[in-house]
């Protein structure tokens, strides 16, 4: 089967997000023998011309013009991606997204008859994307959804979401998020090092200047064990100045995970690959603190693979995650003083913390990406199979 994914996010300035879920899905799905091809809007947003084949990880890939939603299209717009459809003999369409991205399969299959598929990801909450709160947003995501042949949720949070704008019961699918098991098993044996981690997008919403909050009171107390920060993002020059003016020794762009200093918070930088597992794998735990209903954090994975318990937000998708077996600690997600209770109860505790951390270790192969694409893969010979 040939298949397409839509994607608006530009995969080479993005960091995070659906292109990360998209990089390990991707050949997971390769390997399971569906014919993959990926497609991007343009860096440059007024590009009218279609750009490619690329490779990204294994995956071939095109960017081009992306439709922004709107009750006329010039056909100009949307004859790049119908002409690479037809030259690649596409059968499916995976948009990632609902709103933007199925807009535009929406309009290929209006043109093409190709089918597509949606996977709900944050557009479709209006806490995170204001224009689902205007009614005309709302009537276009409706139809979008109406006409998709099949609908996939990551939680169970995400499918309520998306039923109240308009209801997909009837074909729609409960997908998680998936984690390469086999990769983080060595770095689950790693020795223990004296610091806790939180890993992402360094924005407001990720919650990270209240972990800096609650490790300011920690220090008052005298306890020693580092605060890590890692990744890379608009909102780091403000966290640097936050635990300046709390009086906390900042350590930055430090990536030397031999020699963490203590007392400290350590900003890293962006770190990927056999670094970012180190960095798991020789933390205590790990603290991860959303100020919003995150759809599926892969953190949270990311810290089950690794062998580690958690500290995080009190969310839905996480309390579905714990229905699935994750061990974590829930707080209040804008509750510093919690937070620091947590943290302190936790350091405390280190039975306890490998106890939890080894039945997390156990739980995250339900996750294994071989697993979640076996699940897409049957999607798409059920939706191939009914427009056959």
């Amino acid at each position: 089967m040939r298949v397409l994914f839509l994607c608006r996010p530009y995969i080479h300035t993005t960091i995070g997000g659906i292109p990360e879920f998209l990089n390990n899905l991707l050949p997971a799905l390769q390997n399971l023998g569906v014919d993959i091809t990926f497609y991007t809007q343009a860096e440059d947003r007024h590009e009218q011309h279609l750009f490619g084949p690329e490779q990204w990880n294994t995956i071939p890939y095109y960017y081009g013009p992306f439709l922004k939603p709107r009750f006329f299209i010039r056909k100009k717009e949307l004859n790049p991606l119908l002409t690479l459809c037809k030259d690649l003999s596409i059968q499916l369409i995976h948009s990632q997204g609902i709103y933007r991205c199925g807009f535009m399969a929406k309009a290929i299959k209006k043109s093409a008859g190709i089918p597509y598929i949606l996977t709900s990801h944050s557009d479709i909450l209006a806490t995170n994307s204001s224009r689902m709160n205007r009614p005309h947003t709302l009537r276009r995501t409706r139809k979008i959804m109406a006409d998709a042949a099949h609908v996939t949720h990551l939680t169970p949070f995400m499918a309520d979401a998306a039923h109240g704008v308009y209801d997909t019961r009837a074909k729609s699918s409960l997908i998680g998020n998936g984690i390469n098991t086999e990769e983080w098993s060595s770095f689950a044996a790693l020795p223990e090092k004296d610091y806790m981690l939180a890993i992402g997008r360094l924005e407001r919403t990720k919650g990270f200047h209240i972990l800096i909050d609650a490790y300011a009171e920690l220090r008052k107390t005298g306890m020693t064990t580092s605060l890590v920060i890692a990744g890379s993002g608009k909102y780091e020059k403000e966290l640097h100045k936050q635990a300046k003016d709390k009086g906390l020794n900042i350590v930055t762009d430090h990536q030397d995970l031999a020699n963490i200093p203590p007392a400290s918070v350590v900003f890293t930088g962006y770190i990927t690959g056999n670094l970012k597992k180190a960095l798991y794998g020789h933390c205590k735990f790990v603290l991860f603190a959303p100020q919003w209903e995150e759809p599926f954090g892969i953190v949270q994975l990311e810290a089950m693979a690794a062998g580690k318990t958690l500290i995080a937000s009190d969310a839905i998708a996480t309390r579905y995650l714990q229905a699935q077996g994750l061990q974590t600690l829930l707080v209040q997600a804008d509750d510093s003083h919690a937070w620091a209770t947590a943290m302190q109860s936790l350091i405390g505790d280190s039975a306890q913390q490998k106890t939890l951390g080894q039945i997390n270790l156990e739980n995250a192969k339900q996750f294994a990406w071989h697993t979640i694409a076996k699940q897409y893969k049957t999607v798409y010979e059920q939706v191939l199979h009914s427009s056959a």
